[in-house]
């Protein structure tokens, strides 16, 4: 059994980098990315091909006109600003919502198709992107299609219906993907990056509908002559993302540096508590980064996995609190110095509670001394009443502790750690967490400062 003084002191062991994260090396194509993507382009196809019959007829009955369409759309998309270099906006929205009201809705999803493939070709988009480009504006343009012609004897509400749906569709799936992608929340890509532009999308349809009017009565000039203001419009659009850009990436940079600045002084703070003690030198560091790969591994995310390693990192500030003869004492502690050490995680709560943090880190303070079975302390929690954070630094600091020197015995080998804390599983630990930590090693064995081993070749 692992003992209850295992916990509280830790010996030194060399600082190593933490190895890069392979879930988040990635991240253009997170999970949830492909998984909108193929279902995305699935559900295009679906419709496309739902509605192919009325192409066919289309564009052998009105082949000038689709090409005049095509080309104004085309020519719109051409006006396009990238928006903080993620995305674009564009007036084509116009030129798909003018092929909407003349059109059945076929022939607008292909329309609003070749728009998005030729823009991709321009930009060279990466396929994955361009196939989402393409299933986003044939969506966009299949439900705009379907609002008008289902209110067709009100003309204008249904173009300024259409419009919105064609604009909250196609910028709806734009943040869903950006936000699933660099992992930020969906409102905050919208306000961020196109909250701006709100009313320019509501203007889209009854702009569409009146250039659609003078196509019909005037001809191709008709339709030049309300299409031109627009495309002048995103030009000025265009100067202003410029220059605000580069405010936008400041202020970015600033909150990155501050943050590392905060995570820091919390390290700081930490290994201040450590220097009296020869034996915990670098001990929360080498928690919190086992603490922060076993998070990874059971699925938090981004101000999560944060806040986690900020709880590792602080998980024993309450020792502050403890008198420096029972923390160093060698032997066995008498009751009442046990009764003493159990308190300081109410210390370390006391302590943050004081401070604007994530919850994690106080549940990571306050119970990560907390036993599976109800015999941890401060609360005596069991089970799923503990937090899963402080059950995650809980088995980081049970490990640490028995890979590190101690003042009455030598440290263990990880091999032999790992199997200590694998037969407490369950009792003391958290089976779950203890099945990350298993796999942690396997798979990212430089997060416990273990070079992974290399092959040898054979002469």
């Amino acid at each position: 059994m692992i003992g209850k003084r295992e916990l509280l002191l830790a010996g030194p062991r060399p600082m190593v980098a933490r190895p890069p994260n392979p879930d988040t090396a990635s991240a253009g194509f997170d999970e949830r990315v492909v998984a909108l993507i193929v279902g995305l382009a699935v559900l295009a196809c679906a419709a496309l091909s739902t509605t192919s019959a009325g192409l066919f007829s289309t564009a052998s009955h009105e082949p000038v006109r689709i090409a005049t369409l095509l080309a104004l759309t085309l020519a719109l998309q051409m006006f396009s600003v990238r928006v903080y270099g993620r995305g674009s906006v564009s007036v084509s929205a116009i030129g798909i919502l003018a092929s909407a009201f003349l059109f059945d809705t076929g022939t607008t999803m292909a329309i609003a198709i070749l728009a998005a493939v030729a823009q991709s070709i321009r930009r060279r988009s990466e396929f994955h992107k361009a196939v989402f480009d393409a299933s986003n504006f044939a969506l966009s343009a299949g439900a705009a299609s379907l609002v008008f012609q289902a209110l067709d004897d009100w003309r204008l509400p249904a173009a300024i219906l259409a419009g919105a749906v064609f604009a909250v569709v196609n910028n709806g799936l734009l943040c869903l993907v950006m936000s699933f992608a660099e992992r930020m929340p969906w409102t905050t890509v919208w306000f961020e990056r196109f909250h701006w532009a709100r009313f320019h999308f509501a203007l889209f349809g009854p702009v569409a509908l009146a250039a659609t009017i003078a196509y019909q009565q005037v001809g191709t000039a008709g339709l030049v002559a309300f299409t031109l203001p627009p495309a002048l419009m995103i030009l000025s659009v265009r100067q202003y993302l410029e220059r605000t850009a580069a405010a936008v990436d400041e202020i970015r940079e600033a909150n990155t540096n501050l943050r590392r600045a905060h995570k820091d002084t919390i390290a700081a703070l930490s290994r201040s508590m450590e220097a009296k003690d020869l034996y915990t030198r670098g001990h929360t560091e080498r928690v919190a980064a086992v603490a922060l790969g076993l998070a990874r591994r059971l699925g938090f995310r981004d101000d999560e996995l944060e806040a986690i390693e900020i709880g590792a990192l602080l998980h024993d500030i309450g020792k502050i609190g403890i008198p420096e003869q029972i923390l160093h004492k060698a032997g066995k502690l008498n009751e009442d110095e046990w009764a003493l050490i159990k308190t300081h995680p109410v210390i370390s709560d006391q302590i943050l509670s004081e401070l604007d943090l994530h919850p994690f880190v106080r549940q990571c303070a306050r119970s990560s001394h907390e036993r599976i079975d109800g015999m941890g302390y401060p609360d005596g929690l069991s089970g799923e009443a503990i937090p899963l954070p402080a059950r995650i630094v809980f088995v980081a600091d049970a490990l640490d502790a028995l890979t590190s020197t101690r003042p009455y015995r030598g440290a263990r080998p990880m091999l032999a750690a790992l199997a200590e804390i694998r037969e407490h599983s369950g009792t003391q630990f958290c089976p779950h967490v203890v099945a990350a930590l298993e796999e942690l090693w396997r798979k990212e064995p430089g997060t416990f400062g273990v070079e992974p081993a290399r092959p040898v070749r054979v002469a």
